[in-house]
C-alpha cells in the first residue's frame, strides 16, 4: 500500500509546498495558555479554511490547504507538534524530511515573552531569542535560517517566574487583544502562501495593536 506521505511528495516535485508550524502543548489542560499562542493561530486558520487537523505520525498533526493551492498552486500544510514545546524540533525535522522542503519554506508561529502583546515581529531567520521551542527546532535543523511569526505575550509580570507565565491562561483583560493578533496572524499567514517574506515584513512589522488594550478591563 502506498503511504500518504510518499504519494505527496512525488506530488509536491509538480508544486511549491510551504509549512507554517504553530508551537504549543498539546492537550486540554494547555489549550489557552500563553504559550499556544501558536496553536491558536493556526487553529483559527483552519477554522475559518474549513480544515481538520489529522495525525501524521506521533509527533504532530497536520493538514493542507487545498483552497491554496487550487489558487495559486502552492501547498500549504499547517503543523502542531505533539511532542511539547521544548521538543518541538523533532517534529520540524520530520515534517521537512517528510514533505522534502528546505527550512526556508517552514514558518514558525509561536509566543514571545520579550514582546508586548499586541505586537509580532516577523524575521527571515535569527537566534531562538530563549525560547525553548524554536531552540529545538534550530538545534534538530542545524540552522537558524527559517523564517518566524513572534507573537508579544507580555509583559511578564514581575512576581510570577517565566516558566510560569506563560503557562497561565490569557487574562480576561487581555482576550480581545489575543484574538485582534490571531485575525491578522490568519491575514498574514494567507500572504505567507504567495509572498516572498521580505514583502511580509515591510508590510506588517510596523503594526502596533497595542493601543485596543486601552480601556479594556
Amino acid at each position: 500500500m502506498i503511504s500518504l506521505f510518499s504519494a505527496f511528495k512525488r506530488r509536491s516535485t509538480h508544486r511549491v509546498v510551504k509549512i507554517i508550524m504553530g508551537l504549543g502543548n498539546p492537550g486540554a489542560n494547555y489549550h489557552n495558555n500563553r504559550h499556544n499562542f501558536g496553536f491558536m493561530v493556526l487553529d483559527r486558520f483552519a477554522e475559518l479554511r474549513q480544515l481538520n487537523f489529522r495525525r501524521g505520525n506521533s509527533a504532530y498533526l497536520w493538514c493542507e490547504d487545498a483552497e491554496s493551492l487550487r489558487e495559486n498552486g502552492t501547498s500549504v500544510i499547517l503543523a502542531k507538534p505533539l511532542t511539547f514545546m521544548n521538543k518541538s524540533g523533532v517534529a520540524a525535522r520530520q515534517l521537512l524530511r517528510h514533505f522534502d522542503i528546505k527550512p526556508d519554506r517552514l514558518l514558525v508561529v509561536y509566543d514571545d515573552i520579550d514582546l508586548p502583546l499586541g505586537r509580532i515581529r516577523i524575521r527571515k531567520s535569527g537566534s531562538p531569542g530563549g525560547h525553548k521551542g524554536v531552540k529545538s527546532i534550530s538545534d534538530s535543523l542545524q540552522t537558524t535560517d527559517f523564517p518566524r511569526l513572534r507573537l508579544g505575550i507580555g509583559p511578564q509580570r514581575p512576581d510570577v517566574p517565566s516558566e510560569e507565565f506563560v503557562l497561565e491562561d490569557f487574562r480576561t483583560s487581555e482576550q480581545i487583544i489575543a484574538a485582534k493578533v490571531i485575525n491578522l496572524c490568519v491575514e498574514i499567514l494567507l500572504e505567507f502562501v504567495n509572498s516572498e517574506i521580505d514583502n511580509i515584513m515591510s508590510r506588517y512589522n510596523n503594526i502596533d495593536l497595542c493601543d485596543i488594550k486601552k480601556g479594556v478591563t
